[in-house]
C-alpha cells in the first residue's frame, strides 16, 4: 500500500472509525499485535488490510 493509497483510505473513514484507529495506534506494541492478530483471525481481506495499516502506521 502506498502513502497515497493509505491517505485516500484514511480520508474515507468516519469519525467513529478514525477514533477507533487512533485508539488502536496509541496502545503499546503488545496490544497492537493482539489487535492485528484478531483482525487476521478470520482470513478476511478487509481484516488483513487493516492489520497491515496498523503495522505500517506504527513503524
Amino acid at each position: 500500500m502506498t502513502d497515497i493509497n493509505l491517505r485516500s483510505l484514511l480520508e474515507t473513514l468516519g469519525p467513529k472509525a478514525r477514533d477507533d484507529l487512533r485508539r488502536a495506534l496509541i496502545r503499546d506494541q503488545a496490544d497492537r499485535d493482539a489487535i492485528s492478530s484478531r483482525l487476521t483471525r478470520y482470513r478476511d481481506q478487509n481484516g488483513n488490510d487493516w492489520a497491515d495499516i496498523i503495522d505500517m502506521l506504527t513503524m
